[in-house]
This record gives structure tokens, sequence and C-alpha cells, in this order.
């Protein structure tokens, strides 16, 4: 189900069609992730709760925005605005340089200017949920990545993080020379106000970010190395008849 006036997700891709303004892009990344919590939320409440299996323990919800053709380019950021009102605005980055830094963001004005509150961590009604997890890169990318196949015209481009400065690591391979793991790209995102808190143990891997409140340390903690993958897309070439000219291409996501 993609968004209402919206592109469906499989339609063709056009150039044109690339988001002009990532701060509008965000925003209605944010707005649809904010629905869907708030829809689960219901849920949880009326049938969730009430079981066994449920019941006083950790609930968590994957969550992410494939409902557009180009909705993975807001990347982690819409789900960061939502789950913990932090907000990085790259398009001031990219128009006017200096510094890359994240800024509280209380909320978002809907197409109609009502405003919709984030931050749901930190709002009582949300203890129930333990953590989110994320990622923009579980698509059929993924499964090019991960597969077998001997195309020798699938291209890989992915965005890396780079602890050292803002400028990401970009990778650029066939694949052939190309690797990625299966958790690569998944992010979890705790709840330092959940009921029931999620184990930090329970997705620790060198590939997979969180982040945490710590009680010992009295701060937050970030599991996250140099590399983790943070944006992957996928070229794949379809030879033509040899009088045909130039290969033809497909993109995943």
């Amino acid at each position: 189900m993609h968004a209402q006036g919206a592109p469906p997700e499989r339609s063709e891709r056009r150039a044109e069609d690339i988001p002009k303004d990532l701060n509008e892009l965000n925003r209605q990344t944010i707005l649809r992730i904010r629905n869907s919590i708030d829809t689960k939320h219901k849920k949880y409440s009326k049938l969730y709760a009430s079981l066994d299996h449920v019941r006083n323990r950790p609930f968590v919800l994957a969550i992410t925005a494939f409902d557009s053709p180009y909705a993975r380019l807001a990347c982690q950021r819409a789900s960061e605005a939502v789950v913990y009102g932090y907000y990085v605005d790259e398009e001031r980055f990219l128009k006017e340089g200096e510094t890359l830094q994240g800024q509280r963001l209380t909320s978002v004005r809907k197409d109609n200017l009502s405003e919709v509150p984030l931050a749901v961590f930190g709002r009582e009604e949300f203890s129930w949920l333990s953590a989110v997890i994320f990622s923009s890169c579980a698509s059929w990318g993924k499964v090019r990545a991960l597969s077998s196949d001997p195309n020798p015209n699938i291209f890989f481009e992915a965005v890396r993080l780079n602890t050292s400065g803002v400028m990401p690591h970009v990778v650029r391979a066939k694949k052939s020379a190309y690797s990625e793991s299966l958790l690569d790209g998944l992010r979890v995102y705790h709840n330092p106000s959940a009921t029931h808190k999620l184990d930090v143990k329970a997705f620790r891997h060198l590939d997979v970010f969180q982040s945490y409140f710590s009680e010992g340390d009295a701060e937050w903690m970030y599991d996250q190395r140099d590399g983790l993958l943070l944006y992957r897309s996928v070229i794949t070439g379809i030879p033509r008849q040899a009088t045909s000219g130039n290969p033809a291409a497909s993109s995943s996501l």
C-alpha cells in the first residue's frame, strides 16, 4: 500500500521524480512512520496486550518506509525523528556546508497544517513499546547482494558510516567484488522509558547499529563501527541484442 497522492513503490522510476528537497521527503516519511506507529498502538491496546505470550514482555516494532519509489533516500533520518525527536538537516548541509549537526525536532506539520508530535519514546502512552527496529536496506537489493547470481551486469553502490568525518565511505562495485551481510543496515532504537526494556544483547552484532540509554553510565550509548551500511542501491544491466547498442538497465533498492 502506498501513500495517498504518491506514486506506488513499484511504479516506473523517473529522474524527474527524484526528491528535490530532502526536508520535504523526510517530512512525508516521518508522517507515514508516525501514523504506522499510532496504528500499531491501537492494535496493541485492543489485542496484543492481552495475549499471554505478549503480556509482561518487551514489545518491538519493525518499521520502514518503502511506500514510494525514492523513500529509501530518507535512510534513518525519519525514524530517528519519530522515536527520539532527533533530526539532521542534510538539505542545509548540502547548501551551506560547515558541520553536519543534529537538532531537536518536536513536531512536523501535515499538509492541513496540523501539528504531529514526535519523540514517541518520551511519551508515557508509548511506554509499551520497548524498541523499534529499522532498515532501509531490507529490500530486493539485499536479496541481490546475498544471492549467488553469476550475472556480471549487477552493480552496487553503498554508503557506509565514516566514524572519522561527516563524509561517508562510498563503495561502487560489481557483484563479484561486493559483499554485504544479512544484518548489514539493521538499526535498533531502544526506548529508555519502556515498561519492559529490550535486552541490548538480543541484537548485539558488529553489523547492527543500536542506541540505548545506559542507566549505569547515565548516558546514551551507541553500538556502531566504521563501515556500517547506511544506504545501498543496485543496478542490473540487461544486455540487448548485439545490433541494439548499449545495454538496458533496471534498478533495485
